[in-house]
């Protein structure tokens, strides 16, 4: 059976090939290209490390009904399974196309998109043929599609794994609110903000985005909660708002067999109040006045506004999300209950002054500031560090 490889070079054959390349690839130093290949050749692919934590890998213990319709297709259509299966991407720093031979030499190749895919493909061809697999003249039992994309700028391979994974099912507000996941939510937000409703409906006026408050609680959540510390946990809330709905509605509907989704749920709801106001309290707070942030501002929207006095009344969400995201290391369960405690020894300034920092290392680009997992990472050192300080003063 072929092995999976993360080598250098992996060469691949093909029944079929075309190039996709267009005009802002070409600019942009990128080559694509499409290829009809057997169902073998895909298992000579694996997943490039740096990139394991963007994608949803595959997990034998667990499968559900999207991998058994996979397989079934597999047992029941082979022939359909090309066009029925979205296909697999491959990233790679180049490619070397050697029609002659029918076969295609990819450089640091690895899957970005199509690992359940993968999986199953392998899961079946051992069960077909054995742990040795298949002889090498073996004919193929179906084709698979593959979309190679040759890119020589690895961070841009990384923005591309991440946007390829992150389609999810959309939960529109008025579905969520209708079916009653919303209402706990609500509750506990009204207990805090009697005079403030929350979005129910898509038609709903004068009321606080139900998508804003969960992408501002699920920055605060804490990786005991999250069971994932991956740059994509870090980025969702900033990227993708419609995945932290349809995740909390998952959750609800899970709850109550599902340890996990209960969890997650029982926080999203109970820290709901606190984030909102967390959010506030860093989106106009006095200490980003005199740090130069307007000036700094060179692209990706405006950085903030001011008053007619000059004073800074609101900031981007892209320098506050990464600032919500290290808050996440002073959330701590007391009595039963989750609870933000910041300790005295963390200043808030300080806090400001090393996201202003970060956002001019972004060249000024509040949005990319807010894409950018590097920039998550850095701001939790300082309350990371305070944490270590007073757990060994305590010790």
């Amino acid at each position: 059976m072929a092995k999976l490889s993360n080598g250098s070079v992996v060469t691949v054959e093909y029944q079929l090939v075309r190039t996709t390349t267009s005009p802002d690839e070409t600019a942009s130093g990128v080559k694509s290209y499409v290829a009809n290949v057997s169902a073998f050749e895909i298992l000579k692919l694996g997943t490039k490390e740096n990139l394991r934590s963007y994608l949803a890998e595959y997990n034998p213990k667990k499968r559900n009904k999207v991998h058994e319709a996979i397989r079934s297709t597999i047992e029941r259509s082979p022939e359909r399974f090309i066009t029925r299966n979205s296909g697999f991407v491959v990233g790679c720093s180049d490619v070397e196309i050697d029609d002659h031979k029918k076969v295609m030499r990819l450089k640091h190749p690895s899957i970005l998109n199509g690992a359940q895919s993968q999986g199953e493909i392998k899961r079946w061809i051992e069960d077909t043929y054995g742990a040795d697999g298949p002889a090498k003249d073996e004919e193929t039992p179906f084709f698979v599609r593959l979309e190679v994309i040759a890119d020589p700028d690895e961070r841009q391979v990384v923005e591309t794994a991440i946007a390829r994974n992150t389609a999810t099912p959309v939960k529109s507000i008025s579905q969520a609110g209708s079916r009653g996941h919303l209402d706990d939510l609500e509750s506990s937000i009204k207990a805090v903000f009697p005079d403030r409703d929350i979005r129910k409906s898509e038609t709903d006026v004068n009321v606080y985005d139900t998508r804003k408050i969960l992408q501002y609680t699920r920055l605060l959540m804490p990786v005991e909660v999250s069971k994932n510390d991956s740059a994509a946990e870090q980025l969702r809330p900033y990227k993708n708002p419609e995945q932290c709905l349809t995740e909390f509605c998952q959750w609800f509907e899970s709850r109550e067999y599902d340890p996990e989704s209960r969890m997650k749920y029982d926080f999203t709801v109970a820290m709901a109040p606190t984030a909102i106001a967390e959010y506030e309290y860093w989106e106009s707070h006095d200490g980003w006045n005199g740090q130069r942030v307007w000036e700094e501002t060179k692209k990706g929207g405006r950085a903030c506004r001011r008053d007619a006095s000059g004073k800074i009344v609101w900031v981007s969400p892209g320098l506050i999300f990464p600032i919500m995201g290290a808050l996440r290391e002073f959330v701590v369960q007391q009595r039963n209950r989750w609870v933000l405690s910041k300790p005295k020894l963390f200043k808030p300034a300080d806090m400001i002054t090393r996201a202003v920092q970060q956002f001019r290392s972004q060249n000024s680009d509040p949005m990319q500031m807010g894409r950018d997992a590097g920039v998550y990472d850095a701001l939790r050192i300082y309350p990371s560090t305070i944490v270590d300080v007073m757990r060994s003063a305590d010790n």
